[in-house]
């Protein structure tokens, strides 16, 4: 897939607060409950904690712009359940299901700083490489990729009150000015929005939504920004890493595209 040759936009200070990424697997036909804490033992010098939760659906981006969900499979009994298995210092985690390998940063509290990419796609790989062995070697079933997925989640936060019209203070797609109205609506009081970009060579997708609420840990105003690239693998995985590439690419360039100058200031902007 090709690339810009222009230098890749970066930031001091982004407003980064989670990255994950994951590939999607067709089921593991021989994977048990058991098997969570066999891999489990593998890790969890590093990875202590562990918590259990809902499965995610299987989604395949569609070349002309159509996502298909996996079909409802009707069996005797329930599908396996999804579990996190989260670092020592909390900002790392493992998400393992048997359709699905997710590494996540996050960041768990105020002073923790993103690592960069290449920290997390080195994180990823190694424990993907892991996970892959552990399958051979418990006899899961061929691990056959078909959906890589690479997320930033960004929150932008501002003083209580200040979302959604402060949102064109970050961005440029949002403007509330007469100019370009005949003033009768109030500035609103609500407001999401969902873009979707095809990447090059019909490898994907970048998903952006745009969406404001509460932070939970202290009620500020929060205007969300979410990033995911989705985009069906090629066979055996084997263009997993150069995926990544790209999708890294399309984000950060389209995070710098979607958001303001002045944000940009604001976020420490070095190149």
């Amino acid at each position: 897939m090709s690339r810009s040759p222009e230098p890749m936009p970066d930031f001091k200070a982004p407003p980064v607060i989670e990255v994950v990424l994951g590939v999607q697997f067709d089921p593991l036909p021989n994977f048990l409950t058991a098997h969570y804490g066999l891999f489990w033992s593998h890790v969890k010098d590093e990875y202590p904690i562990l918590e259990d939760r809902a499965p995610l659906t299987e989604i395949f981006e569609g070349v002309q712009g159509v996502e298909a969900k996996g079909e409802i499979e009707l069996v005797d009994l329930p599908p396996l359940r999804r579990v996190f298995l989260i670092h020592s210092n909390k900002n790392y985690l493992i998400q393992l299901q048997p359709t699905r390998f997710h590494h996540n940063w996050r960041k768990s509290k105020e002073g923790d700083e993103y690592p960069h990419f290449n920290t997390a796609k080195e994180r990823f790989m190694k424990y993907w490489e892991t996970f892959r062995t552990f399958a051979i070697n418990n006899e899961l079933g061929k691990i056959q990729p078909n959906q890589y997925e690479a997320t930033y989640v960004n929150h932008i936060v501002e003083a209580d009150g200040a979302f959604p019209a402060a949102i064109e203070d970050y961005s440029p797609l949002f403007s509330w000015s007469s100019a370009y109205s005949t003033g009768f609506l109030p500035k609103s009081s609500n407001a999401t929005m969902s873009l979707r970009f095809r990447l090059p060579e019909e490898r994907g997708a970048l998903h952006v939504t745009f969406k404001h609420g509460k932070r939970s840990v202290d009620n500020k105003d929060v205007l969300i920004l979410e990033l995911t690239a989705r985009g069906r693998s090629q066979p055996e995985g084997s263009d997993l890493e150069e995926w990544f590439e790209v999708a890294h690419e399309w984000i950060v360039r389209g995070f710098t595209d979607l958001t303001s100058n002045t944000a940009h200031k604001r976020w420490e902007r070095i190149q």
